[in-house]
């Protein structure tokens, strides 16, 4: 496998992750100021912004809430 072939699936892999955080990050219950910085930080730093966003992203807030109730 040639070396450009690697990077168009790493590419291409990056991409389809940033996709599908962006579809979580707009469909949660947060308030639209927040979801944009989220969109933007992980849109503008992809590595960082999605190892960031799911450690500390909407689903976190969520499952410490499910947590929190029982």
């Amino acid at each position: 496998m040639e070396i450009g072939t690697i990077w168009f699936v790493v590419a291409l892999l990056v991409i389809l992750l940033e996709i599908w955080a962006i579809w979580h990050i707009i469909g949660s219950d947060r308030r639209a100021e927040r979801k944009m910085l989220w969109v933007v930080f992980v849109v503008y730093a992809p590595f960082p912004g999605l190892l960031f966003w799911a450690w500390r992203g909407p689903r976190a807030v969520k499952g410490r809430a499910v947590l929190e109730e029982k």
